[in-house]
């Protein structure tokens, strides 16, 4: 039976609900420079998700080898947590060891970051810096990285934070039941608005507040009982939104995992500032989608 990718990705990501609560021990956070003492596998790992030939032909010492591309499958779709878990094990991550993700900023980064969090690591720092300049300034010793093994080499063995992990029916079911909850879409300001389409249509989800990374949020609006939930357009993009928050916030965030793409996709969910592309190529919707008060962007 054909199925499509937010089906898809539902079924994979459906062993997440079978597990048990995680810890809330560790730590997500960005940091300003590498830790101190020597990378090791039982004090911290450095994770270099740069593109794989780069960090083969040098790297700093100790550092092991992970871009985003190794943790998306076709059309950015994520693999099952069972088969993240079977790739950080190949990469000799046992989940107990703080993880230092370094490359380039942006979004490849931070979602491979993200990735690691979700599944469970205990802690994960971002270093802030581009690797590529700590590397041309002789910063550490340098050495070629290691890719991951073709087996693994220790099992990855800790629980994922699936109480972070929202999906697409669980968050409709939430806002059916108006539960009360605080929606931030970080896509694009013509995308929110359904002016630029990149899914089957435009617009965004009922109720959703247009959020740009790096905005504050102030303290009434990230009260405990009500549940902030963010989303971009996809999987990849909408971990690396969430990544960009919950390292700055001691509360726990949530992330509409799936994100737009898969809501878009399914028809009888409702949208605000819908809109469709007709077989000329020009947007077909409502002329008046923003409020009469907004600005053009």
């Amino acid at each position: 039976m054909h199925r499509t990718p937010g089906q898809l990705l539902i079924i994979l990501f459906a062993a997440v609900l079978s597990q048990p609560v995680a810890s809330t021990e560790g730590e997500l956070r960005f940091i300003d420079r590498l830790p101190s003492g020597p990378v090791s596998d039982r004090g911290w790992q450095l994770l270099d998700t740069r593109a794989a030939d780069r960090c083969k032909q040098r790297s700093l010492k100790g550092a092991r080898c992970l871009s985003a591309g190794e943790l998306l499958g076709p059309n950015r779709r994520l693999p099952s947590l069972r088969d993240i878990a079977w790739l950080l094990g190949t990469l000799g991550l046992s989940g107990d060891e703080t993880v230092v993700i370094a490359g380039r900023p942006g979004l490849q980064r931070d979602f491979v970051a993200g990735v690691l969090y979700l599944a469970g690591q205990r802690n994960v720092w971002v270093l802030k810096p581009p690797l590529g300049r700590l590397i041309a300034a002789g910063k550490g010793k340098l050495a070629n990285g290691r890719g991951r093994g073709m087996s693994r080499e220790v099992i990855y063995d800790v629980h994922p934070r699936d109480g972070q992990i929202i999906l697409r029916q669980e968050l409709w079911q939430m806002i059916k039941a108006d539960h009360p909850l605080r929606l931030l879409d970080g896509r694009s300001d013509a995308e929110y608005w359904g002016e630029h389409i990149r899914g089957f249509r435009g617009g965004h989800i009922p109720g959703a507040e247009q959020w740009v990374a790096g905005s504050e949020l102030s303290s009434v609006e990230l009260k405990r009982s009500v549940k902030s939930i963010f989303y971009a357009h996809d999987p990849f993009e909408s971990i690396a939104l969430f990544v960009r928050m919950q390292a700055r916030e001691k509360n726990h965030h949530s992330v509409f995992i799936e994100g737009w793409r898969s809501w878009a996709a399914a028809g009888s969910l409702p949208a605000d500032a819908e809109s469709f592309i007709d077989r000329a190529g020009s947007i077909s919707g409502p002329i008046d989608a923003r409020p009469k008060n907004s600005v053009e962007g």
